[in-house]
């Protein structure tokens, strides 16, 4: 549903759907687990919205300079909103620990095990990290958290696209947290 997280299972879309729909077709979880790049080919080629398959490739591809990002403010492809990705709860990037009851997502081995903290790789994985990010948002807001905080995700290839969604994500807590600073 718009501006909540994306499902990367059929559990997913029966928590977001509950009873509205009479069948899903369960083709597994979701491989990559963002959503895919979308490109406007209309004009000079531009990335709308970053997955998976990077700037550079699609470059490599087409022989030619992409730009990225909609300089319009015409929305054209799903994910552009500024507020989307949401898990229901606040959402602070960035952040080197967390503030007390809050949970943390975390990123590579640097971190501890605690019942607040939740890995996206202990390896460091980024395409790991793109994959388990919904599932862990989700399992966040299933506990019962109030908020949560993020570690700094590298920003390179896949990075970008997590960031994208992180980002997106903490849109709506953000302009309120500046029209109601805690």
């Amino acid at each position: 549903m718009s501006s909540k997280l994306s499902p990367t299972s059929a559990n997913d879309v029966v928590d977001e759907f509950r009873n509205k729909l009479k069948f899903i077709l369960d083709g597994g979880r979701c491989k990559v687990g963002l959503e895919s790049t979308i490109v406007d080919l209309t004009s000079r080629p531009r990335i709308l919205r970053q997955g998976s398959i990077t700037r550079n490739e699609i470059q490599k591809v087409l022989k030619i300079k992409v730009l990225a990002g909609n300089k319009s403010k015409n929305i054209k492809s799903p994910g552009q909103l500024k507020f989307h990705y949401s898990p229901g709860i606040p959402v602070f990037l960035n952040k080197k620990f967390p503030q007390k009851d809050e949970a943390f997502i975390t990123f590579g081995k640097k971190f501890k095990n605690a019942k607040n903290y939740f890995n996206l790789s202990k390896n460091g994985n980024l395409n790991e990290a793109a994959n388990n990010l919904y599932k862990i948002m989700r399992k966040i807001k299933n506990k019962g958290f109030k908020s949560l905080s993020v570690c700094e995700i590298s920003n390179f290839g896949i990075g970008r696209a997590i960031n994208d969604r992180l980002k997106k994500a903490s849109n709506k807590w953000m302009k309120y947290l500046l029209k109601f600073p805690i």
